[in-house]
């Protein structure tokens, strides 16, 4: 009886009949954004110091987050895919033989977690509070001032205008494509220009 309390003691304090094993898991990660034109990364902080975020993305169509756990941290990287790879390490035990003597009390312990997620350049990560404050910013550029409207038109002519210096040949079809690439062209750079505005707020 002394002994088997001595072994539970020892499994509590010191893993006694465990070890340490290692996994890693990649999974591919969609943006947590519903817009295919601003794939982005969402964090939000845990606790009140700043320096702890759980990461919110969407995998197989669903959002989804990291977990927010003081043995887990996070790092974001850039890369050519969206994954998050997670190195877990925990306590396991040896054999089943030491699994059924302590019940399976604390199997798969966790130790430490290294999420590194990796996201590519065309994204970009917000807070949930920079996130609504650029979607606000979006909304009210729907509907653009005079001046604004008059800028847009100016700079859409004048990609016209190079275009026909470079092809005096172009069709009404070619024209269109370069109307369209230019307002593309446009929304991107007002959307970067939100996107900058909200990260220095």
């Amino acid at each position: 009886m002394i002994g088997s309390l001595y072994l539970v003691n020892a499994n509590d304090r010191s893993h006694f009949g465990m070890e340490k094993v290692t996994t890693t898991k990649t999974v591919t990660i969609t943006s947590a954004s519903p817009s295919k034109a601003l794939p982005m990364l969402l964090h939000q902080d845990v606790g009140t110091s700043g320096k702890r975020q759980v990461y919110i993305y969407k995998v197989a169509g669903k959002t989804t987050h990291t977990k927010a756990d003081y043995l887990i941290s996070n790092r974001v990287v850039t890369g050519d895919k969206a994954t998050v790879k997670s190195v877990k390490t925990a306590w396991v035990y040896k054999n089943d033989f030491y699994k059924s003597f302590f019940a399976n009390q604390n199997n798969h312990k966790l130790i430490k977690q290294v999420n590194t997620i990796t996201i590519p350049k065309t994204w970009t990560s917000l807070s949930t509070q920079q996130a609504k404050a650029l979607a606000k910013r979006l909304k009210a550029a729907q509907n653009p001032t005079a001046a604004q409207k008059a800028k847009m038109t100016a700079a859409i002519q004048q990609a016209v205008i190079q275009a026909k210096m470079k092809n005096p040949a172009m069709t009404a079809t070619q024209q269109k494509q370069v109307i369209t690439q230019a307002k593309a062209k446009l929304q991107q750079a007002a959307i970067q220009q939100a996107i900058k505005a909200v990260k220095a707020e």
